[in-house]
Formats: C-alpha cells, sequence, structure tokens
C-alpha cells in the first residue's frame, strides 16, 4: 500500500491510518466507505471504495 502512495506521489507517512484502513480491508476483501476517497485515491485497483 505504501509503495501504491508514493507511486502517485504522495508522501504515505501523512496517510498511515488511511493506509492501515486500506490494508486491512485489503486482507480481508472488503470495501471501504469514506466520505473523503481523495485519501485513499491510488488504490482504487487494490480495494473497492464506496464514497458516501
Amino acid at each position: 500500500m505504501a509503495a501504491r502512495v508514493v507511486e502517485t506521489g504522495r508522501q504515505p507517512r501523512a496517510r498511515v491510518m488511511d493506509l492501515l484502513i486500506a490494508a486491512t480491508a485489503h486482507a480481508h476483501g472488503a470495501a471501504v466507505y469514506t466520505r473523503n476517497a481523495e485519501d485513499l485515491a491510488g488504490l482504487e485497483d487494490l480495494i473497492t471504495i464506496h464514497t458516501i
């Protein structure tokens, strides 16, 4: 997850909690529901993101 964030030109340290949530969802095959999908930009091909 962190490598993917770096590929998009963003800093993984600033997004550590978002990455933890994304990694947990990925490990369990779960979708992520969020108010701010921009926080998970670049991870769309790894997890399913739903904006609420």
